[in-house]
């Protein structure tokens, strides 16, 4: 493609204006406005105004430079203007007097638009077909120029078009917006400037490797004007032969390794290689935000890998790319590889803010790291948090029901911590041993769900206690009768005593609700009536410092804490070793 502008005797032109598009097939991204545009001009269907809207460097200009050049070329009006024709070259070149190029941001004012607009739109065209007036970043223009526009915008003389380009079109007046035919500029894909520039590599002789490629494409973040302009910097710094590392050191960007190191750490759970890293990268005085945001990229990437496979439409790497990262997915989960992405996406906005980035950093990609080990735990609580919740919605009925106070000893509310106040009376119920007595009981007993025996001494009635209780989802319940210095049954009273440093078990078991279920499952188990009395006693040393420190009968207390069976039957683990908690006795 000849491209009219630059001999071998002119200065040297950037690449951005030497490779400009002249023509509409030359447009790159943006293919519906310019096949709308090309419709237009040969079904003859024009508007007198459009607005060009859309991300800096995606277009906006040229394709209002090439529409006019379409509109008054010497073979037109024509989808292919020639570029030859004096109209083409003068339009191209911006010097036309037909074409007039404003930069609102300079003329800002309502007599810079009087004096270049208004009071020159009823001339007829010097030579050409239609007077143009292609207005750039249109959204600066003063609220009075563009209500001097608005009039003449409405309804200008048939040889008059105006085309507005804008990166802000929500800048731009509704009444202007009304007016005019609006294309949306879209940022332009990766693939698609990487295509472009790999062809003016080879137009202009320069060898250069698919990956350092890559890097420029990515570089112009959509822009084709921002990717020409670092290809033309690349070029000016390693010459004609340019590889990956070139590209990397001249731009100041974060290498493939670099990532996959930091990567291979995080998967090690390896906090000294991270903060290395770090370092490495504050010694050579890289962008961490700018870092992390390529962090981001690299694990969407491995997500990418990791769930559905390489997919060229969705990852826009080089082949020495894909080699380099193709077994890093294997290392963490699907679910791992987003909580990454969602943790450094937190960490990347909140390093705007930071006052010293680098710590801010190396703490974020540290708690990454450790994440895997704390996952556990978190699980651990959802599910006990779970669990909790099914048990409280299974026994709601039974525990209503258990709550209600024994009709024949309302006395027994407010446990006394004298053994006078709850003696049983000197007659002991008799035992009504009918068969619907019998059947009764045998209906209690099977509501709480636990094989009973019969009960043999105290222990035993406590035991079946506090495996109702567990049944029941009362915890903490059963982990405070465990805590008892000394239980008794005397008659038809149970006697529960605690030690003076362990008084918050006994405030557990005696509140109302409390006690009254206590009593109830009692009752259940026992067939009949029993009391509760629940006291201190002075002197005694509390039940969780006796602890013998054989391991054999450490293990064996630990087997029957009900908080320890709940656990391993909900997790469905094993006891595998036990130790006893220090003291402050022990030192």
């Amino acid at each position: 493609m000849s491209r009219g502008l630059a001999s071998d005797t002119m200065p040297y032109q950037v690449i951005a204006r030497k490779w400009r598009p002249q023509t509409f097939e030359d447009v790159v991204g943006q293919e519906a406005i310019t096949r709308t545009l090309q419709n237009a001009i040969a079904d003859e269907r024009l508007h007198h105004a459009y607005i060009f809207a859309g991300p800096r460097g995606v277009g906006k200009t040229t394709t209002a430079r090439i529409f006019a050049r379409a509109l008054n070329c010497a073979q037109g009006p024509t989808i292919k203007p020639c570029g030859a024709c004096a109209a083409c070259q003068e339009i191209a070149e911006g010097r036309s007097i037909d074409v007039l190029e404003i930069d609102a941001a300079t003329h800002t004012q309502v007599d810079n638009v009087r004096e270049v607009i208004i009071n020159t739109i009823g001339m007829t065209p010097a030579r050409d077909r239609y007077k143009i007036f292609i207005i750039d970043e249109v959204h600066q223009l003063s609220s009075h120029a563009f209500n001097a526009l608005l009039k003449t915008l409405e309804e200008p003389p048939p040889h008059v078009l105006f085309i507005m380009a804008t990166t802000e079109r929500h800048k731009v007046p509704e009444t202007i917006l009304s007016r005019c035919q609006i294309f949306d500029f879209r940022l332009i894909p990766e693939q698609q400037i990487f295509a472009r520039l790999r062809h003016i590599a080879e137009e202009e002789g320069i060898t250069i490797t698919e990956a350092a490629l890559h890097k420029i494409a990515r570089a112009g973040e959509g822009s084709m004007r921002d990717a020409q302009s670092v290809f033309d910097q690349v070029i000016s710094f390693a010459g004609r032969q340019i590889t990956d590392e070139d590209v990397v050191t001249a731009l100041g960007l974060v290498g493939t390794d670099v990532l996959v190191e930091v990567t291979e750490a995080i998967a090690d759970g390896d906090s000294r290689r991270i903060l290395h890293l770090i370092g490495g990268l504050v010694d050579r005085g890289y962008d961490l935000r700018y870092f992390c945001r390529e962090l981001m990229t690299h694990f969407r990437n491995l997500l990418i890998l990791k769930s559905v496979g390489y997919d060229g439409e969705l990852l826009s790497l080089s082949s020495a790319e894909l080699e380099r990262i193709r077994e890093l997915p294997q290392r963490f989960s699907e679910g791992e590889l987003i909580r990454a992405f969602h943790l450094l996406t937190e960490m990347e906005h909140d390093l705007r803010y930071a006052s010293d980035p680098r710590f801010h950093l190396e703490i974020g990609l540290i708690k990454l790291a450790q994440a895997e080990k704390l996952r556990p735990l978190a699980e651990l609580i959802d599910r006990l948090e779970a669990l909790e919740k099914r048990l409280r919605q299974e026994n709601t009925a039974p525990v209503a029901e258990a709550v209600a106070p024994p009709a024949a000893h309302p006395g027994t509310e407010n446990a006394s911590p004298r053994p006078t106040s709850v003696t049983p009376p000197s007659a002991a119920p008799v035992r009504d041993s009918s068969p619907e007595k019998a059947s009764a009981n045998s209906s209690e007993r099977a509501a709480t769900g636990v094989a009973l025996a019969p009960i043999a001494d105290d222990r035993t009635i406590v035991e079946q206690m506090k495996a109702a209780l567990d049944e029941r989802g009362k915890m903490l319940l059963s982990t405070a009768l465990d805590q008892a210095q000394s239980i008794e049954l005397v008659d038809d009273t149970l006697r529960i005593a605690f030690a003076e440093d362990a008084r918050v078990f006994k405030e557990t078991l005696t509140g109302r609700s409390n006690l009254q279920l206590l009593q109830h499952i009692a009752r259940q188990i026992s067939g009949r009536e029993i009391r509760l009395h629940i006291l201190t006693e002075r002197g005694a040393a509390p039940a969780v410092n006796q602890e013998d420190p054989r391991p054999d009968r450490l293990r064996a207390e630990a087997e029957r804490d009900p908080t320890v069976r709940a656990l391993l039957k909900t997790f469905r683990g094993e006891l595998t070793e036990v130790v006893r908690k220090k003291t402050p006795e022990d030192g």
